[in-house]
């Protein structure tokens, strides 16, 4: 019986190292916010786009909340499904993303906030990042004409040769 014991008790800390088994924490999540365009204007419609990385295999969003507003600062509120904090889950990295739309905003300094709810394995609350950007004035946006495409250019050029032609003809004529 004590053999079985000892057997089982090594093969399961051998399990634990060899494929990265480990208590589940709800910490273990990092996270990413990218403003697009990367430096919007007013005249630009102006999306977040977040991305989670989990570091223990069960967690997985639940919500990613709507986009809530207080002066300059945007807010979600994430919840994350994550497992008890005493079970023992299998170690994978896994990526989850999402976009949020803010539309068209004023010239000004802004911050995008991702707050994160986990449940399931406790109901931690808390910042897990921020990301501050900066629209700008349309004001100062350098505006370039827009050229003509090479086949209104190739359009012309056979309408003018065309006219041309035409009036030679009519002038040998009189």
């Amino acid at each position: 019986m004590k053999t079985r014991l000892m057997f089982a008790v090594v093969f399961l800390s051998f399990l634990m190292l060899g494929f990265g088994v480990q208590l589940s924490s709800a910490t273990k999540i990092d996270c990413w916010v990218r403003v697009i365009p990367e430096q919007p204007t007013e005249c630009d419609d102006v999306n977040v786009a977040v991305e989670l990385r989990f570091n223990i295999d069960a967690p997985c969003v639940h919500d990613w909340g709507a986009v809530q507003r207080e002066g300059n600062t945007f807010f979600v509120n994430v919840t994350v499904s994550v497992p008890a904090k005493d079970m023992l889950v299998p170690q994978a990295f896994r990526n989850e993303s999402f976009s949020y739309q803010l539309g068209r905003l004023g010239a000004g300094e802004y911050i995008f906030k991702v707050y994160v709810q986990t449940i399931g394995g406790s109901n931690d609350y808390w910042l897990i990042c921020e990301k501050p950007f900066t629209v700008s004035s349309s004001d100062n946006k350098v505006v370039t004409p827009e050229l003509p495409n090479i086949s209104y250019t190739l359009v012309l050029l056979a309408l003018t040769s065309m006219i041309t032609t035409l009036l030679k003809a009519s002038k040998r004529k009189h």
